[in-house]
């Protein structure tokens, strides 16, 4: 398997597009499945601000799965992601869209898949991660004040208030001060939100991922995933052993050679792409079409897009 460093040195005789469509091309070799391939810059230090839309699952993605669906067989789909998560219902839909599109889908996490990146993990059938691997909570998150903070932390701080309150009349004062910058209403919007999104996660799991285990060992699953209280951080990485504790269907990457070595050059290929360019996000496919988003910084992408 070529390094990073090998096919970095590889860009000196083909773009760093026409590269990475070379190497998604030999991983379709090996698994004979739609490859589909989702990567973000997120991972990259970049000297100037990228729009967080750029790096994160927006509804506009939708274009780049359908332009790499369509010509390619239904059966199964390999599907390689990259990502810290982003919208919550774009990520719904995209993965309805991907669902309802093929009959199976293995999902191959070669670094991070995080937040709503774990959902679209958890809508594969099977989910390969290696040693370097990791998912991450799945927790809805809303922005407050410019910074995203988990929904419920913010009910949790309310229920805190209301019982502080009731013990001590004198403090509610000072939580008014805390409290006054979250809209009025927005408790009950967060209460729905964060129980729809449990169920949401419960189905998308009994449909795909943990299809025939015991609706209780779901629940459980869920529970870890989708809870705030379980993790101490939004992006705290959930590692191949965690993923198999909690009970998801997940394989050891490092264990499917072949596999495990197509995948990284594909990764690696991804991310020179994104050092090399001012390129942002990458939706790919086996058939050497692509969606590309890339920041206005450049005015003419590199040969070899389609």
């Amino acid at each position: 398997m070529p390094t990073w460093d090998k096919i970095f040195q590889e860009t000196d005789k083909l773009t760093p597009l026409a590269l990475l469509e070379q190497y998604i091309s030999k991983f379709f070799e090996i698994s004979g499945n739609s490859v589909i391939c989702y990567f973000s810059s997120f991972t990259i230090t970049r000297p100037y601000q990228v729009p967080p839309p750029l790096q994160s699952i927006v509804d506009q993605d939708m274009q780049g799965f359908m332009t790499c669906t369509k010509g390619a067989q239904k059966g199964c789909l390999d599907l390689i992601i990259h990502t810290p998560g982003g919208d919550y219902e774009a990520t719904k839909r995209i993965i309805n869209y991907l669902l309802s599109t093929y009959k199976k889908i293995r999902v191959f996490v070669p670094h991070m898949a995080m937040s709503g990146g774990t959902l679209l993990a958890c809508a594969g059938d099977e989910i390969y991660m290696g040693d370097y691997s990791s998912l991450g909570p799945t927790d809805p998150q809303i922005l407050i004040s410019g910074r995203y903070v988990p929904v419920g932390a913010v009910i949790s701080e309310f229920q805190r208030a209301f019982s502080e309150v009731d013990k001590n009349p004198k403090s509610a004062l000072l939580w008014n001060e805390r409290l006054k910058q979250v809209p009025l209403g927005l408790i009950e919007a967060l209460t729905t939100m964060k129980k729809n999104s449990n169920s949401y996660l419960e189905q998308l799991l009994s449909k795909r991922n943990c299809a025939g285990e015991k609706i209780d060992d779901i629940k459980k699953i869920v529970k870890v995933l989708n809870s705030h209280e379980a993790h101490s951080s939004h992006g705290k990485g959930i590692f191949y052993q965690d993923a198999k504790k909690i009970g998801l269907n997940v394989k050891r990457l490092n264990d499917f050679k072949d596999l495990e070595e197509a995948v990284l050059s594909v990764y690696h290929a991804a991310i020179v792409v994104f050092q090399k360019t001012h390129i942002q996000k990458i939706i790919a496919n086996h058939l050497g079409k692509n969606y590309i988003q890339a920041t206005q910084l450049e005015t003419q992408l590199p040969a070899g897009m389609h």
